[in-house]
């Protein structure tokens, strides 16, 4: 099969590109905070990432909680709280969408049983920042206490590397309500829009709009780790190597337009396409015919469907053989009108074999 690769890239009309860092406030963050002495091994039997990599503390890492079944139920990031020294029971925050915080109480609760954890909200205790520097610095060699020194010199005792897709995403911070970041007076703050821009336009799935709990698969977002509620299904697909769907960014655009050959934000897009919406192989492109098959009565299983879009730009879970084809996709908006849709591979993901190859 050919590959048709074209890349994600942070388009040059968005804003949040510039050579000053940039900070950013997250108010649709929720935080859960499980303490005692229990709490470690407690965690490490339902998450999928590894606890003792953070269990005497340093800086926290993405997770998920599974269902029984395999599904994703809720993405977080689980961040030791440094805070707790001495003689007290460890604690670590959860922090996770907002408006999925209470349901997130209620499925732990139910696997605590005998152990030694306590559990309480504590969302109106802390603030949470995404934290990048620009131009971007090398992360991937960064150890937790190097993580961890970054953090304390930003004035935040708790936070992490954010490591999706490929460090890109640079630091989580968590600090006490009311707290300012100590940062270099270049450091701008910027608009919870440019956070959904840049984790869109990098391929970063993030709450509810993104993962439909006990629907989507770990491996359709990239998520590892050994023995833990879910983790069966997990396993058997990620060693069958078969991984169809991916969620990829996406640009929307009108059915009488040319398609996009590069994806690009335009925040005054007035098209709304609904979390969770269907798409469909789109009938036609531009300047073409109908087919006879097109018009045929026999129904079109779905490709896709939409997830978290700011603008014109979204994410979509859609199976990646469409995508390497030059497949694009039909969606309905919230006013009932047809809008195409083209996915585009993030920048950061290997290259096919195929690819590689060529360019020796």
């Amino acid at each position: 099969m050919s590959i048709i690769r074209q890349n994600s890239t942070l388009s040059s009309k968005d804003s949040s590109v510039e050579n000053s860092g940039v900070y950013i406030h997250l108010p649709t963050r929720g935080l859960l905070e499980i303490r005692g002495k229990d709490a470690s091994k407690f965690l490490q039997g339902l998450i999928t990432n590894h606890m003792p990599r953070i269990e005497s503390g340093g800086g926290g890492f993405l997770a998920a909680f599974l269902s029984p079944k395999g599904r994703v139920m809720y993405d977080v990031f689980i961040h030791p709280a440094n805070t707790n020294k001495g003689d007290l029971d460890p604690s670590f925050l959860i922090e996770c969408d907002a408006r999925v915080l209470p349901d997130l109480h209620k499925h732990i609760a139910r696997f605590v049983l005998r152990s030694k954890v306590k559990m309480v909200g504590v969302t109106e205790s802390y603030d949470v920042y995404s934290v990048l520097d620009a131009p971007a610095e090398e992360t991937s060699s960064l150890d937790s206490a190097a993580v961890m020194e970054r953090l304390v010199k930003m004035n935040a005792a708790i936070g992490s590397l954010d490591n999706r897709a490929s460090n890109l995403m640079g630091y989580r911070a968590v600090v006490p309500k009311g707290h300012a970041l100590n940062l270099p007076e270049n450091y701008r703050r910027g608009s919870l829009e440019e956070y959904h821009v840049r984790r869109i336009l990098n391929g970063v799935p993030e709450g509810m709009d993104d993962f439909i709990p006990g629907t989507s698969l770990p491996l359709e977002f990239d998520f590892r780790k050994g023995c833990y509620v879910g983790q069966e299904l997990t396993i058997r697909t990620y060693h069958k190597g078969i991984t169809r769907k991916r969620v990829m960014p996406v640009q929307y655009y009108k059915p009488d337009e040319l398609e996009p050959e590069a994806i690009d934000f335009n925040k005054i897009s007035t098209q709304v396409i609904p979390p969770q919406s269907e798409l469909f192989p789109a009938k036609t492109k531009v300047g073409t015919t109908p087919s006879a098959s097109s018009s045929s009565a026999r129904p079109v299983r779905a490709s896709g469907r939409t997830g978290s879009n700011v603008g014109n730009i979204g994410l979509a879970l859609v199976k990646l053989e469409s995508v390497a084809e030059g497949q694009t996709f039909d969606v309905m908006d919230r006013e009932g009108a047809n809008v195409r849709a083209k996915a585009f591979f993030p920048s950061w993901w290997p290259k096919p074999v195929e690819e590689q190859q060529g360019s020796e």
